[in-house]
């Protein structure tokens, strides 16, 4: 009977140990490794290859589209903010009319800095918006993989009476 639970343990070791490596998706820290599903690695512009459930697609489409809105007004307002403190630092300027010392005020950049604050904030909720979609489309694609995942392939173990049996079914 030891040699027998031994030899069920030992033959369960493997299963356990091999069925740690999980093919669900997660996102990775980098651009060159956005999407990370078991061992492969995929970019951002890959994502029609990584996501093949209909409406994990969709929330990852609107994902993309958002984070593109986003990055154009940040770099909208970005581009505001920078020449409007531009205008403000350098508005005081120095003139010299025959020998005379004249100090000349030009407008202020505040206005710019001010519609580039605008612009960044209504970058900011397409932002949020892309980050939730794109974690709606992960969770969309696990769920849909281990539906498919469940249906097709299980292990069980059997016990009744006195025997003990381990079956796959698939």
């Amino acid at each position: 009977m030891k040699k027998l639970l031994f030899s069920l343990i030992l033959s369960i070791i493997p299963l356990i140990s091999f069925a740690q490596n999980s093919d669900s998706l997660t996102l990775g820290k980098s651009n060159r490794e956005f999407f990370i599903k078991g061992d492969q690695k995929f970019k951002f512009s890959e994502y029609k290859k990584v996501f093949t459930n209909t409406e994990a697609l969709n929330y990852m489409k609107k994902a993309n589209t958002n984070s593109t809105v986003s990055q154009i007004f940040a770099a909208i307002g970005g581009g505001l903010i920078g020449y409007g403190l531009v205008k403000e630092v350098t508005r005081n300027k120095t003139v010299y009319y025959n020998g005379v010392t004249v100090k000349k005020k030009e407008a202020g950049g505040w206005g710019f800095i001010g519609l580039g604050l605008g612009a960044v904030g209504i970058g900011i909720p397409f932002a949020v918006s892309s980050g939730k979609n794109l974690k709606k489309a992960i969770k969309t694609q696990n769920q849909a993989d281990s539906n498919e995942a469940s249906k097709t392939t299980s292990y069980r173990l059997d016990i009744r009476g006195n025997g003990v049996g381990l079956s796959y079914n698939f």
